[in-house]
């Protein structure tokens, strides 16, 4: 797990760097009960904000879940760092395996 994307994590559950887990542990619970999809059943759009705040969480207390972080990669918020390059990615999965397109 890369510094940057800790980072990230905490900036998006607005939690400060010396931030223990009991204290990571309730500004999660916070934020998913305020975006839930099942409590804001007319606002689809907020699903992917639970899904990237559910992604924070699992990023900084290391759950099995962790390298899952699609999300969280693609997520820039004021921070002046190189994004996830979908293109990139992309190129370098086609070169691989385009026997099987």
């Amino acid at each position: 797990m890369t510094v940057e994307l800790k980072k990230k994590a905490r900036n998006i559950l607005g939690v400060p760097d010396e931030a223990d887990m009991n204290m990571i542990r309730h500004a999660y619970r916070e934020l998913a009960k305020k975006y839930h999809p099942d409590c804001n059943l007319d606002d689809k759009s907020l699903e992917d904000k639970f899904v990237l705040i559910t992604e924070a969480y699992e990023i900084l207390c290391g759950g099995k879940n962790a390298g899952r972080y699609v999300k969280l990669k693609n997520y820039t918020d004021n921070v002046k760092e190189t994004s996830y390059n979908e293109k990139s990615y992309w190129e370098w999965w086609v070169e691989r395996f385009k026997d099987l397109i």
